[in-house]
């Protein structure tokens, strides 16, 4: 995750498209999940007709959050849509209960429109010189566990990607203008839950030479989103970073007097380091230097980047600043 990181900081940094960075981690998960799913499915199939009833059951008895996941895509569902669907809850009886029903509505299904159908699936599974033959119903079943699965760590790599390099970026920003440590504050999610900080969407606290603190909210979404531009506009932060935003909200942002740095306009670092001087922060201007050179520094700092360790440290600092 670590060289991951390096190279999405570097892409957002350098203007450039971090998402393809991401999509390669979720078709690398996509395919391991695809061979474990498998892996299993040709087992059971292998043993006997009835094998996703035996998967289903032996997948509930087992613990761990990885084997529930498993539990929801064998039954061609995902956590989300057993919460909507219960009012919130997606306990394994739960789990368990829908994907069965969720099976025999789609084999009713299958059954009342086979006429209607002019192409089939017929899925083949081989290990070596064995294979498995899925008749059409299994093969409909076979694309509903991985459609599923698919779902689910897509939705779920772009949130963790999303999360780990927010911190992680704004850590290299302000090691590249050279605020001092003792000057910024990372707000992390212990933090918010504690309610440590009154504004629980502030990602960091930035002190001018006279200690009086900015806000910093920082959002890696695209200009589709024109919600996300709406709430921190509400919550009034001093600095907004975000990697596209339409224009009518960087207007609506001025009207608001909060500042808006978009990472895909030319020189965002230089940008930042501006509305930091400009507001008396203890800070330096990006060395200009070779992209190769840029990236190696950011490589640097991700070596020495630990979010467990500057959470400490953070955690410490407030305490100071509160006594």
């Amino acid at each position: 995750m670590e060289k991951l990181l390096s190279k999405i900081v570097y892409s957002i940094l350098t203007g450039e498209d971090y998402r393809t960075y991401v999509l390669a981690t979720i078709n690398k998960r996509f395919i391991d999940k695809v061979e474990e799913l498998t892996a299993e499915i040709f087992e059971y199939k292998r043993k006997g007709d009835n094998w996703l009833e035996s998967l289903l059951n032996d997948t509930y008895k087992k613990k761990g959050k990885a084997n529930k996941f498993k539990l929801l895509w064998f039954g061609g569902l995902n956590d989300k849509t057993v919460k909507n669907m219960t009012g919130g809850t997606s306990r394994k009886d739960v789990c368990i209960e829908l994907g069965k029903q969720n099976i025999e509505a789609l084999k009713l299904l299958l059954t009342e429109i086979e006429r209607e159908i002019p192409y089939q699936i017929n899925i083949i599974i081989k290990k070596g010189a064995e294979q498995v033959k899925l008749n059409e119903l299994e093969s409909m079943i076979f694309v509903n566990i991985i459609s599923t699965m698919k779902l689910t760590i897509q939705g779920g790599a772009w949130s963790e990607v999303g999360k780990q390099t927010e911190k992680s970026l704004l850590f290299t920003i302000f090691h590249i203008l050279k605020v001092p440590k003792n000057d910024y504050i990372l707000i992390f999610d212990v933090m918010k839950k504690k309610d440590l900080v009154g504004n629980r969407e502030i990602d960091a606290i930035v002190f001018s030479r006279d200690r009086e603190p900015l806000t910093i909210e920082l959002k890696l979404l695209g200009i589709g989103n024109p919600e996300i531009g709406d709430e921190a506009l509400a919550r009034k932060v001093d600095l907004f970073l975000i990697d596209r935003l339409s224009n009518m909200m960087i207007k609506e942002s001025e009207k608001a007097g909060v500042t808006v740095i978009e990472f895909r306009q030319e020189n965002s670092l230089m940008e930042i380091y501006k509305f930091l001087a400009a507001k008396n922060v203890n800070c330096s201007p990006p060395e200009k230097r070779t992209p190769e050179w840029l990236e190696e520094i950011i490589n640097q700092i991700m070596e020495e980047w630990n979010e467990s360790n500057e959470g400490l440290k953070i955690i410490k600092t407030l305490k100071e600043l509160t006594k």
